[in-house]
């Protein structure tokens, strides 16, 4: 005789013992501990992909564990937890100050982005490799004022900014009046100075650290405020590059750079692009599409770097000719958040996957 309650009870132990899934790390690394608002889109998008996003800065890698103390989303709400280190880290270039925890980390596990020197490294590698060299704009590096002051009566007017720099600050527009007189810009400000004035600038401008000088383009709109073009890109699931937005940024008030976080607005590009350029702006856009589909790859190529980011900011000048004015590698998320959100948390999809590839191929 038999016991109809016997297959229930195998079903509940064999129910028992099943294990759970093994949670799939990724990982994110800001050198801010505090997660911005973006990263819960984030890590939402990354959920749609079955992986838990940790968020952590180079301070809370403990090497000794090989793990990060890192936070998670939970209910909306930020949890600390301790993780192994993940096979793959969305890494700002930032970062990479900390030398001795990116060292460690190259080497434990995949990192999202190398970096690629200064500004006008890049500039160099475009020149001379004979594709987008067209967007250069003449420039020179130097911390001598002497050289500034021979490039500035070469062009007339000229940019004057950090070899290395951040969100256009510490921006300058120099413009030659004549032999005693020149106009500094800077932000909202103008000031009219004389030779002497201008040499002190210099010197306690250019050397304490070296300076891109660059002669300035007149990227201005109907309404002569500054603008640039942001070509905004991310690698996507097939670990492609993808565009997430084309944008202008317009400045309200400043004298020199297009800093939207300074006073400005953006605008659609086909629309300001009809409006300022009306008679050629099919090409001007078309133009600007050529460059976010083939200049991301060609940055790879000529300085050897892998990378998963990017904003590229184009000037347009009277005539309608771009000009690279930036190529950043640790681009904002101001705008279209939910897009890069969703191509991001792709790419992490796609280099978990790569990550897990390789591994089992030990």
């Amino acid at each position: 005789m038999f016991s109809i309650t016997t297959p229930f009870k195998k079903q509940k132990k064999q129910k028992q013992a099943q294990v759970k899934p093994q949670v799939q790390y990724v990982g994110c690394m800001r050198n801010s501990r505090t997660p911005k608002d973006f990263f819960k889109l984030l890590s939402q998008a990354c959920a749609h992909y079955d992986l838990t996003l940790v968020y952590f800065s180079p301070k809370d890698v403990d090497m000794d564990r090989g793990t990060a103390n890192g936070k998670v989303l939970v209910n909306d709400e930020w949890i600390k937890r301790e993780v192994d280190i993940p096979r793959f880290i969305d890494v700002s270039n930032f970062c990479y100050k900390h030398r001795t925890i990116m060292n460690y980390l190259g080497q434990v596990s995949t990192l999202s982005s190398e970096r690629i020197g200064s500004k006008s490294k890049l500039y160099k590698a475009i020149k001379e490799s004979g594709s987008f060299d067209h967007l250069i704009i003449p420039y020179i590096t130097t911390d001598s004022p002497k050289e500034v002051f021979e490039f500035l009566f070469q062009h007339q007017e000229v940019i004057l900014k950090p070899k290395i720099g951040k969100k256009g600050e510490h921006i300058y527009k120099l413009t030659f009046i004549d032999t005693n007189e020149f106009k500094v810009s800077y932000e909202t400000n103008e000031q009219i100075i004389d030779r002497e004035e201008l040499i002190s600038f210099f010197t306690e401008l250019v050397t304490k650290k070296k300076y891109i000088c660059q002669r300035y383009i007149h990227s201005y709109d109907n309404n002569h405020n500054p603008f640039d073009c942001r070509i905004r890109l991310e690698k996507n699931l097939e670990g492609k590059w993808e565009i997430a937005i084309n944008l202008v940024r317009i400045s309200s008030n400043q004298k020199v750079v297009s800093n939207v976080a300074q006073g400005g607005y953006v605008s659609e590009l086909e629309s300001f692009l009809k409006v300022n350029y009306p008679e050629n702006w099919e090409t001007i856009q078309n133009e600007i599409i050529q460059v976010g589909e083939g200049l991301p790859l060609h940055i790879e190529k000529v300085t050897g770097k892998t990378l998963n980011s990017l904003g590229i900011d184009i000037g347009i000048d009277q005539d309608g000719k771009p000009y690279l004015f930036e190529a950043n590698t640790a681009p904002g998320v101001d705008y279209a958040l939910g897009e890069i959100a969703m191509i991001k948390s792709g790419y992490y999809y796609f280099m978990m996957n790569r990550a897990m590839h390789n591994k089992n191929a030990i």
